[in-house]
């Protein structure tokens, strides 16, 4: 591994919000060190749990490339009874020193409230390795 860097927020450090139709940004990942080809790795976590209005949560999340409004490299659209704990792995290759992803979610219904953690961890491995 040429490099990983993690950024995120634990349960209890923050007031659970609910998210709503507008897309927000969770949190963001700057990856360096990277060579044309190089395998990055981006590890989502998400906390969260149905609203008290309803019978069910939803929520989207979506990792984002290059900026907050950046083109979506991977996209998941979760439900849960009472609560749940997402975690994903997505891979991109890499083609510039320095790249940024932006997790983000929304919930077209409001039927979702973050009560963390949340992260979104990125690491780089060597083309050949």
């Amino acid at each position: 591994m040429k490099y990983t860097h993690k950024v995120g927020t634990a349960a209890g450090t923050f007031p659970p919000f609910l998210v709503g139709g507008k897309e927000v940004i969770l949190t963001s990942v700057t990856m360096m060190s990277i060579s044309p080809g190089d395998l990055l790795v981006l590890r989502l976590d998400v906390g969260w749990k149905k609203p008290t209005h309803g019978d069910a949560g939803e929520i989207e999340l979506k990792i984002r490339k290059d900026s907050p409004d950046g083109p979506v490299i991977y996209r998941i659209l979760e439900t849960c009874v009472e609560k749940a704990y997402t975690m994903e792995r997505v891979t991109d290759i890499g083609n510039v020193p320095v790249q940024h992803y932006y997790l983000t979610a929304c919930s077209a219904d409001s039927r979702a409230v973050i009560t963390g953690p949340y992260s979104l961890q990125g690491s780089v491995f060597p083309k050949n390795e």
